[in-house]
C-alpha cells in the first residue's frame, strides 16, 4: 500500500497534539520514509525518554488514519504498557492523549468479542487500532500460549481468527513500542511473527535502540543528551556528601531529605498557581530481590517515611494489586512516597513526580544515559517553572563531591554527548548573575581554579533552554530580538547535599513570597489607566436630505409595465398530399394581455412610506415620515402612477424594492469617520502576585555579560513592585536604573502582561497590539508611556509605526474629558539612555511627545 508524503497533514497534526519539535522532526521522518518504502519495511525512531515518544505514536496514529490507513497494530513489551498504551487512546481518560483526532475502535485479544468491535471488523472505514502484549504475538510468557490461540480461534461474526483477519489485510501497520525489548534474544521469533502479518510498514520508538538493530534502519535519532541539553526535560543533579559516606541507610535518609525538600517546593508552588498537589517520589532501584526488600524495610522504618503504605516495591514476585498502585503514583490522594524496583521499571513508566533517584550501584556510568534516569526527568507541568528544585531531578551519587569533579569530563560525555564541546562550568554559581564560565582542561578535568570545596558546580551550555520562560513565544513576531551571546542554560550539576537543601529552603522562601504593590510619593494604588477604543462611525442619515427630483428620474425606469401575455395556440385542420385530413396547432399572429389585479393607488402610497421608514438609522419622527411621503409620491409621479393607472401586485414589488435598495445605498455610502473612546481600567486586578524563581539583588548587575534575560532582580525602591523581569540590560535594566536615581521620578512601573495598557498599531494592513516597555510617574504627575530601543531599531518601520501610534493615543487620551491626569511618550535609543545621568536629561535625548 502506497502511503504518499504529505506535508501540511504533518504539519497540521503537531499543530493540534502541540508537538515538541524533536517530535514534529520525527513524525516527518517517518512519513517521508513511508512514502518509499518497500512493502513490509521496517523503520526505527529513537528518541529520548521523556520527550514525548507516546506523542509521536499518537501522530503517527493521525497521519495513517488520515492518509486511509484502516488497520494498525501497537505491539507493547507486557501488560502494563498495554495498559497504558489503552489509556492513552481513551477519551475522557487522564492519559488521553489531548488533541488526538483519529478516533480509534481499540481492540484486545479481551474485547474482540464485544458487539461494537465486531461492527467495526465488519465496516471497512472503521479506524481500528489493535493494542496486542508481544508474549501474545510470539506465545511466550505468562498466558502467551492461550493469548495466540485465542488470537486465531475463528470469530463469530467474522467467520475467521482475528489473526487471519490481520495477515489479510493490505493496508496493515505495526508500531513496535520499546523497539528495543523485542531484539533481546527474541530477534528471530519476533521478526517471523511480525513477517506473519504481513504488514505494509513496521515502526518501532524507542529511547534505547538495541545495540544489534541495523543502522539502516534508524531513520531518525534525538539522543537523551540532546533532549537535556535542549531543555525538554528536568535538569540532573547528582547529589553527593563531602564526607563519601555511602552506606545504604545513609543514602536513603538523604534522598528522604531532598525528598522533604523537594515536597515543600511543590506544595508552596501549587498554591501560588491553583494546580492539584502531587507527593514527588523517590525512586529506588535495587540489583536483586533480597536487595529490595531490605530497602522498603529500611525505608518504611519510624526514622524514614513511617509507614508500609508509604513504600511500593515492584518485582517479578509482585501481585496484580502492585501494578494496580504504581498506576496511581500521580493521584493526588496516593500515599507512596517511594518506589523500590529490581531493575524492572526501565521502559514505558512515565510518571512525571519522580524527583530523586538512588541506585544500590553507582549510576555514574552509562546508566545516566540509559532508562533509569530517563524515569526521573519527565517535567510534571509540562515545561520548566523556573524554581532549582521543580526543574531538577536529584540522582545520589555514591561518589564524594570531590570524586565526582575529577570525573567531570566523563559524566558529561556519559550525559551530555557531543553537547560537551560547548559545555562550560560555573563554579558556585549566583543566582541570577550570569557568570562565564571556564572550559575543561584538555585532559577533561576542571581547572585548578575552578575547583571548589564546597557548593555546586553548574554545566553550562550556549543559548537559552527550548522551554526556558524567556523564549520568543513571548515576543511579538515582528520584533522578534537579536541573540544574546551571552545567555546560556544549565545542562547538568554538581552538587553537595548541604547545598542542595539550602537551594531548597531558598526556593521554598521565594514561592511562599507575596509581592504587593506600594504606594510610592502620594502615588495611591490602584491605578486607573486609560483604555482607547476605536470604532467606525457614519453621520446620521435623514430622508430628507434626499433630492427629490433624482427620485422622479427613478421611477421613470418604471413607468411602462411590461405586462405578461396570454400564450394564443390556433387548432387548425388541412389534408396532406394524399389527401387525407389532419389537426394543426400553431401559435397566434396577436398577443391578448394576461389578466393581473392592481394595487390600489393609496396602498402603493403606504407600502413605499413604511418602507424608507423601516429603513436601518432613520428615526421615526414627523420629519422623517414627511420626507418619506414626499420621496414615495415623488418616485410614483416619475412612473406615472395615478389612482386611474395603478401598477400591477407584480410590477409594484420590484419597483418599491428598488426604491428601497436605492435609499439604502445612499446612506451606506456617507463616509465613515474613525470614533475613538476613552475609558479607564482599573489596575492591579488582583493587586498581589508572586515569583517562581529566587530573585537576584539588582545592583551585583553591572554589564550585560552579567545580565540574565527575563530573571527576576529585586532591590527597587520606586517601582510599584520589588521584584521585576525584564527583556535586555542595554535598555529596560538601564532605564530602570536611571530612574531610581532620578529626583525627577515619582514611581515606575513595568509594563508586562498583567498590565492592561496596550497601543493598537498597523503594520501594512493588519492591526497589532504594542506594549511598551514602562510607565513612569515624575514629579510634576504626568504620566510617561517609555519605550527603550536598541540603535539598529530606531529607523525601523514597525518602531516608527508603533512611535506614531503611541503619540496618537496620548493625544486622544489627554484630549477626553474623562482623564484627569496628564499622559506624555518618550522613546529612547541605547545611546541616549548610556549617556543620559538623569530623567531630565533622558527626556531631552529622546523623542518626546506630551
Amino acid at each position: 500500500m502506497s502511503i504518499p508524503y504529505d506535508e501540511a497533514l504533518v504539519e497540521r497534526i503537531s499543530d493540534t497534539l502541540d508537538l515538541r519539535e524533536p517530535n514534529q522532526l520525527a513524525l516527518n521522518r517517518l512519513a517521508e520514509v513511508l512514502n518509499t518504502a518497500e512493502h513490509g519495511t521496517e523503520m526505527v525512531a529513537d528518541l529520548a525518554t521523556g520527550v514525548g515518544k507516546t506523542y509521536i505514536g499518537g501522530g503517527m496514529l493521525d497521519y495513517l488514519q488520515a492518509s486511509g490507513v484502516r488497520n494498525v497494530v501497537i505491539v507493547t513489551p507486557g501488560s502494563t504498557i498495554q495498559n497504558k498504551t489503552i489509556q492513552n487512546l481513551t477519551p475522557g481518560h487522564r492519559k488521553y492523549i489531548r488533541g488526538l483526532q483519529c478516533n480509534p475502535v481499540v481492540i484486545t485479544l479481551d474485547s474482540v468479542d464485544r458487539g461494537e468491535v465486531a461492527a467495526a471488523l465488519e465496516d471497512d472505514n472503521a479506524f481500528k487500532v489493535f493494542v496486542f502484549t508481544v508474549q501474545s504475538l510470539l506465545g511466550t510468557g505468562k498466558g502467551g500460549d492461550e493469548a495466540q490461540r485465542r488470537a486465531r480461534r475463528p470469530h463469530e461474526t467474522l467467520g475467521q481468527g482475528l489473526y487471519d483477519y490481520l495477515t489479510a489485510a493490505d493496508d496493515l501497520v505495526v508500531i513496535a513500542d520499546e523497539h528495543h525489548i523485542y531484539y533481546s534474544g527474541t530477534a528471530t521469533k519476533f521478526q517471523a511473527a511480525i513477517d506473519d502479518l504481513k504488514p505494509a510498514a513496521m515502526i518501532g520508538l524507542t529511547a534505547t535502540p538495541h545495540p544489534s538493530t541495523p543502522e539502516g534502519k534508524i531513520v531518525f535519532r534525538y539522543r537523551l543528551s540532546e533532549a537535556i541539553a535542549d531543555g525538554y526535560v528536568k535538569i540532573p543533579v547528582l547529589v553527593s556528601r563531602q564526607d563519601g559516606i555511602k552506606d545504604a541507610r545513609t543514602q536513603l535518609a538523604d534522598g528522604i531529605t531532598l525528598l522533604d525538600a523537594k515536597a515543600a517546593a511543590m506544595r508552596a508552588y501549587c498554591q501560588q498557581t491553583k494546580k492539584p498537589y502531587v507527593e514527588p517520589i523517590l525512586f529506588v532501584v535495587t540489583q536483586t530481590i533480597d536487595e529490595a526488600n531490605e530497602y522498603r524495610d529500611l525505608l518504611a522504618g519510624p526514622d524514614m517515611l513511617g509507614s508500609p503504605e508509604r513504600v511500593l516495591s515492584v518485582n517479578s514476585e509482585e501481585t496484580e494489586e502492585t501494578l494496580r498502585l504504581l498506576d496511581t503514583l500521580e493521584d493526588p490522594n496516593s500515599p507512596i512516597r517511594a518506589v523500590v524496583s529490581v531493575d524492572m521499571l526501565k521502559e514505558g513508566w512515565d510518571v512525571k513526580n519522580i524527583y530523586v533517584i538512588s541506585s544500590t550501584k553507582a549510576l555514574e556510568s552509562s546508566l545516566l544515559t540509559e532508562q533509569i534516569l530517563g524515569r526521573g526527568l519527565r517535567l510534571p507541568f509540562g515545561q520548566r517553572t523556573g524554581n532549582p528544585m521543580l526543574d531538577t531531578v536529584e540522582v545520589l551519587s555514591h561518589n564524594s563531591f570531590s570524586a565526582l569533579l575529577k570525573r567531570a569530563r566523563a559524566l558529561l560525555e556519559e550525559t551530555l554527548g557531543e553537547r560537551t564541546a560547548s559545555a562550560t562550568v560555573v563554579v558556585n554559581p549566583k543566582t541570577g548573575q550570569n557568570v562565564p564560565g571556564v572550559p575543561l582542561t584538555a585532559s577533561g578535568d576542571l581547572p585548578e581554579e575552578a575547583m571548589p570545596t564546597s557548593g555546586e558546580v553548574q554545566i553550562q551550555l550556549p543559548g537559552a533552554a527550548a522551554t526556558d520562560p524567556d523564549q520568543l513565544g513571548l515576543f511579538d513576531a515582528d520584533e522578534i530580538p537579536a541573540a544574546d551571546p551571552n545567555q546560556t542554560h544549565v545542562g547538568l550539576s554538581l552538587a553537595t547535599l548541604d547545598s542542595r537543601v539550602e537551594t531548597a529552603e531558598e526556593a521554598t522562601r521565594i514561592l511562599a513570597r507575596v509581592l504587593t504593590p506600594r504606594t510610592l510619593d502620594g502615588i495611591r494604588i490602584p491605578l486607573f489607566l486609560p483604555r482607547v477604543t476605536t470604532r467606525w462611525e457614519r453621520d446620521p442619515f435623514s430622508l430628507a436630505s434626499v433630492n427629490l427630483t433624482d427620485v422622479e428620474v427613478l421611477g421613470r425606469q418604471f413607468a411602462n409595465d411590461d405586462a405578461p401575455t396570454l400564450l394564443q395556440k390556433v387548432i387548425d385542420a388541412e389534408r396532406d398530399a394524399e389527401g387525407r385530413a389532419k389537426v394543426v396547432i400553431h401559435d397566434a399572429s396577436y398577443t391578448v394581455a394576461a389578466s393581473q389585479a392592481a394595487i390600489p393607488y393609496g396602498d402603493i402610497e403606504t407600502d413605499l412610506v413604511q418602507r424608507l421608514l423601516r429603513t436601518d438609522g432613520i428615526i421615526m419622527n414627523a420629519v422623517e415620515q414627511n420626507a418619506a411621503l414626499a420621496i414615495a409620491r415623488a418616485f410614483m409621479a416619475g412612473a406615472d402612477v395615478t389612482v386611474e393607472t395603478p401598477w400591477r401586485a407584480e410590477h409594484g414589488r420590484l419597483a418599491t424594492a428598488r426604491l428601497a435598495e436605492w435609499i439604502n445605498s445612499m446612506q451606506t455610502s456617507t463616509p465613515a469617520r474613525e470614533v475613538k473612546d476613552v475609558d479607564h481600567v482599573k489596575w492591579p486586578e488582583p493587586p498581589t502576585v508572586t515569583e517562581a524563581r529566587p530573585p537576584a539583588d539588582r545592583h551585583v548587575i553591572t554589564t550585560s555579560a552579567e545580565f540574565t534575560r527575563n530573571y527576576p532582580y529585586e532591590g527597587w525602591t520606586k517601582s510599584i513592585y520589588e521584584i521585576n523581569t525584564f527583556d535586555a540590560y542595554s535598555t529596560e535594566f538601564r532605564l530602570a536604573s536611571l530612574f531610581e536615581g532620578s529626583g525627577e521620578v515619582n514611581a515606575w512601573i513595568r509594563i508586562n502582561d498583567s498590565v492592561p495598557l496596550r497601543i493598537p498599531y498597523h503594520v501594512s494592513a493588519i492591526q497589532r497590539q504594542y506594549e511598551p516597555d514602562f510607565i513612569v510617574i515624575d514629579s510634576q504627575g504626568t504620566y510617561w508611556i517609555v519605550e527603550g530601543k536598541a540603535d539598529s531599531e530606531m529607523t525601523s518601520n514597525i518602531v516608527i509605526a508603533k512611535r506614531d501610534a503611541a503619540r496618537e493615543w496620548i493625544k486622544t487620551v489627554n484630549a477626553s474629558e474623562s482623564v484627569h491626569d496628564k499622559w506624555a511618550y518618550l522613546l529612547v535609543s541605547e545611546s541616549v539612555i548610556a549617556a543620559a545621568s538623569n530623567w531630565t536629561a533622558l527626556k531631552n535625548g529622546g523623542q518626546a511627545y506630551q
